[in-house]
């Protein structure tokens, strides 16, 4: 079973092939290195959270340009988007990007939202589904929500351990 089968169950408004292929854009936008990349880092389970939600009017533009981006795959290199070689894949994307798909007249507008969206997914607070384990967060070095700093800390990285909002306990109160 591959990483998106065992996935979609989780998710509450992607469709298995559009979660296929959203994967496959948030890792070329965001791959993952020595370091975790935007799949790892949950960003499209970010994405789909957020089009269930606040951002359920971008779910049509969301659909439209996913299959847009494989049908543009399979004209151009006779696969789906998702079966492209990394280097296939940023020829398709840089086209999305330049605007420059025929099919799509929407297309740039959709890269940049969906890459907007990618990079919120992997640096948001981890209570809206994305930034798993505050990785995101670990990778810039961003203590996350601190209740404040020593005075060594003043003008100085900070290395403390992320610390996400718990909002449980802050409704509490």
């Amino acid at each position: 079973m591959d990483s998106t089968e065992d996935n979609t169950a989780t998710y509450k408004i992607l469709r298995s092939a559009e979660v296929e292929t959203l994967e496959a854009i948030a890792d070329r936008i965001f791959p993952k290195t020595d370091t975790p990349g935007a799949v790892e880092i949950d960003a499209v389970h970010y994405i789909d959270v957020a089009l269930a939600g606040d951002y359920a009017p971008l779910l049509p533009l969301y659909r439209q340009g996913l299959r847009s981006i494989d049908r543009h795959a399979r004209k151009k290199f006779a696969a789906s988007f998702a079966e492209l070689s990394d280097r296939q894949k940023d020829q398709v994307l840089a086209e999305f990007e330049a605007g420059s798909v025929p099919i799509f007249r929407k297309a740039s507008e959709f890269f940049e939202m969906v890459r907007y969206h990618v990079l919120e997914g992997i640096f948001c607070e981890p209570q809206y589904g994305g930034n798993r384990d505050m990785i995101g967060w670990r990778l810039v070095g961003f203590p996350g929500q601190q209740f404040g700093y020593d005075d060594a800390y003043i003008n100085r990285r900070v290395d403390l351990e992320p610390v996400a909002v718990d909002y449980n306990k802050a409704q509490e109160k």
